[in-house]
């Protein structure tokens, strides 16, 4: 080999064993950001697993709300209908804690004479929910039917009872609920009977 072709090859020498470190050197990198990635979406997989699906994300978000929309209605169904004249004030307050707007207003308005009316004939009564539906709801407002039913017990109640006639203590009650989102709270807005 001749001085001529010596220094022409030198530079490739260099040059192959250059690539060769920065081939090795890539491969390298690469695995480790390919680690790094497959850790982080492990992690996350673990830890957050809505973070990697919006559509399951959102799911999860309409599941939760509809489970805090059922248990709403449970408390303020429960909470209308239950009654007792030894001790009204609470039950009174407890209604209206679980209430906004329409509802709150009208219930507020009438809690005296309510409160009256089941001291007068010494009433009693608690519910039990048989079915709750919601029927129509978006992230600030729902629509709920309730079916519930509740064990009545009152002064002319137990005055026929005194006389051994047949006495119906069980009151059937299917309601449509509205409910708003107030401050992250689920709120009885409006309460109708359905028949």
């Amino acid at each position: 080999m001749t001085d001529t072709d010596q220094s022409a090859a030198a530079p490739n020498r260099g040059r192959t064993a250059l690539g060769a470190v920065s081939t090795r050197l890539v491969v390298a990198v690469l695995t480790g950001v390919l680690a790094i990635a497959f850790l982080t979406v492990a992690g996350l997989r673990i830890v957050h697993p809505e973070s990697l699906n919006h559509g399951r994300a959102e799911a999860t978000r309409a599941a939760d709300r509809e489970d805090a929309v059922t248990a709403a209605a449970r408390k303020a169904t429960l909470a209308f209908l239950d009654v007792d004249y030894r001790d009204m004030d609470p039950r009174v307050k407890k209604v209206l804690d679980l209430s906004t707007g329409t509802f709150k207003k009208q219930y507020s308005d009438t809690s005296v004479n309510l409160t009256a009316a089941a001291r007068q004939g010494q009433a009693v009564s608690s519910g039990s929910i048989k079915y709750i539906g919601i029927t129509d709801q978006d992230a600030d407002a729902a629509v709920v039917f309730v079916a519930a039913d509740s064990t009545v017990t009152n002064l002319a109640m137990q005055k026929a009872k005194a006389k051994h006639q047949k006495v119906d203590d069980k009151r059937y009650y299917r309601f449509q609920l509205n409910f708003t989102k107030v401050g992250g709270r689920w709120l009885l807005n409006d309460l109708q009977f359905v028949s």
